[in-house]
């Protein structure tokens, strides 16, 4: 999802780091298993198919704010009927089982409340930081795009300790440049394995990013914030934040 969201929309998980909480969603599954079991063997439910339910739609709430909602597109017109189809049955799920109307509703807002205010919160204090501006920051490190690239996938772990939160300046050649409705805009370097480094760069840099291509000599300085291993597909996507570009080639 971050993945998909980072590379469209320039909205990439704020907090990498804890990425491993999102392993909480594989519950959705296993409780759906548990409840059919208990159901089959007349067995009480109790809260899992409300816990299942509240899972599941938080985690659609969590698709919705990182995909076209997030740069405020209509919501309701891009959901696709998979996303509709897995609204129904959890809002379903709950109305089908024991307990009071009052319960029933809270168990259905709680999750998408929680995770929309969870969200909005984050955005208010990443948009409340106060930095010095990236062009007046000198890089703690300077490095070409392959050999990071390369870097990070050799040894994630070290090199995370290394770079993230640190000022780098990178030079490479695009593989992709996206300028964003709202004017702010994504470069990425990748590699030949599909792993990538994107950075995201504000609208004070559009007048200078319209005017580069894919496969332009570019450098770029940002702060790292890290990046994800994605174990299905074997590749790294490192992300920058506050990035600038620095000069074209």
């Amino acid at each position: 999802l971050f993945k998909i969201s980072e590379a469209k929309l320039a909205l990439a998980n704020p907090f990498p780091k804890l990425s491993f909480t999102f392993l909480a969603f594989w519950l959705i599954p296993a409780l759906a298993i548990v409840i059919i079991f208990l159901s089959v063997s007349n067995k009480k439910t109790g809260l899992i198919p409300f816990i299942t339910a509240a899972l599941s739609l938080s985690l659609i709430t969590l698709y919705i704010l990182f995909t076209d909602f997030g740069v405020g597109k209509n919501v309701l017109g891009l959901m696709s009927i998979a996303s509709w189809a897995h609204v129904v049955a959890a809002i379903g799920l709950v109305f089908l089982s024991v307990g009071s109307l009052l319960k029933k509703i809270i168990w259905v807002v709680i999750g998408p409340v929680f995770v929309f205010s969870s969200f909005k919160l984050i955005e208010k204090k990443l948009m409340s930081e106060t930095h010095t501006a990236t062009e007046n920051v000198k890089a703690d490190y300077t490095v070409g795009a392959a050999e990071l690239i390369k870097e990070f996938t050799a040894n994630d772990t070290a090199t995370n300790k290394k770079y993230s939160d640190k000022m780098l300046a990178v030079t490479g050649n695009t593989s992709a440049v996206e300028i964003l409705p709202d004017s702010t805009s994504t470069i990425k370097f990748e590699d030949s394995t599909g792993s990538y480094a994107i950075f995201s760069l504000e609208k004070n840099q559009f007048d200078k990013v319209k005017t580069i291509k894919q496969g332009d000599a570019v450098s770029l300085k940002g702060v790292c914030s890290g990046s994800i291993f994605s174990e299905i597909l074997g590749t790294s996507v490192i992300t920058f934040k506050r990035a600038t570009l620095n000069t074209t080639k």
